[in-house]
């Protein structure tokens, strides 16, 4: 079981690589096939690692492969995370745009403005690169059992984007994918946790 899920968190992390050549004119429908086949590997991987962990029969993972399963996570957390933030993202501007228009189909100006301003949906700069660094920042803090960190990488991106963070937008954008991007990550960590367990 555990080498199983080993081998899913490997196939995540080629995923990711693949999923971080984006072509241009990618649909909506395809980065949330990315996510959504992402999202399958992740749970697929954390129940196997959890039955792994509990059977107490075989030899475990060999101290070789154990050493694998940390960098294995790391990456597959760092580069599947940007389509599965992007498609939380899309999928709470969608809920926002339902919210915010009227029956017949027209946008209405909420207290955040027209739902429908172009500026609105822009994104912040340096998101992709930031958000791969993050991730592997939040893997690595787990891992190594200093949950402090968490608390120092969420400060150091908030200092990073303080200009940014005038419209009120933009702070739900980064709040909201922050949560995702940590949450993403700490689950690849936990599988990482789990595998490592059986060494």
């Amino acid at each position: 079981m555990a080498y199983s899920a080993l081998i899913l968190m490997t196939l995540a992390a080629l995923g990711g690589m693949a999923s971080c050549f984006r072509v241009p004119g990618v649909s909506v429908r395809a980065r949330q096939g990315w996510a959504g086949a992402f999202a399958v590997l992740l749970a697929a991987a954390a129940v196997l690692a959890a039955i792994g962990s509990i059977r107490t029969e075989g030899s475990g993972l060999s101290p070789l492969v154990g050493a694998v399963v940390p960098a294995v996570a790391t990456v597959a957390a760092a580069l599947t995370g940007s389509p599965v933030t992007a498609a939380v993202l899309e999928l709470s501007q969608r809920s926002d745009r339902h919210y915010l228009s009227s029956e017949d189909g027209e946008s209405v100006d909420g207290p955040l403005g027209d739902i429908d301003d172009p500026e609105r949906t822009s994104t912040l700069h340096g998101g992709l690169w930031i958000g791969v660094l993050e991730r592997v920042g939040v893997v690595v803090t787990i891992l190594v059992g200093w949950p402090t960190g968490l608390t120092v990488l969420a400060a150091i991106k908030a200092l990073g984007r303080f200009t940014e963070l005038k419209r009120a937008d933009a702070v739900e954008r980064f709040i909201l994918g922050t949560f995702a991007s940590f949450l993403w990550a700490a689950a690849w960590a936990g599988v990482a946790l789990l595998l490592i367990d059986k060494v």
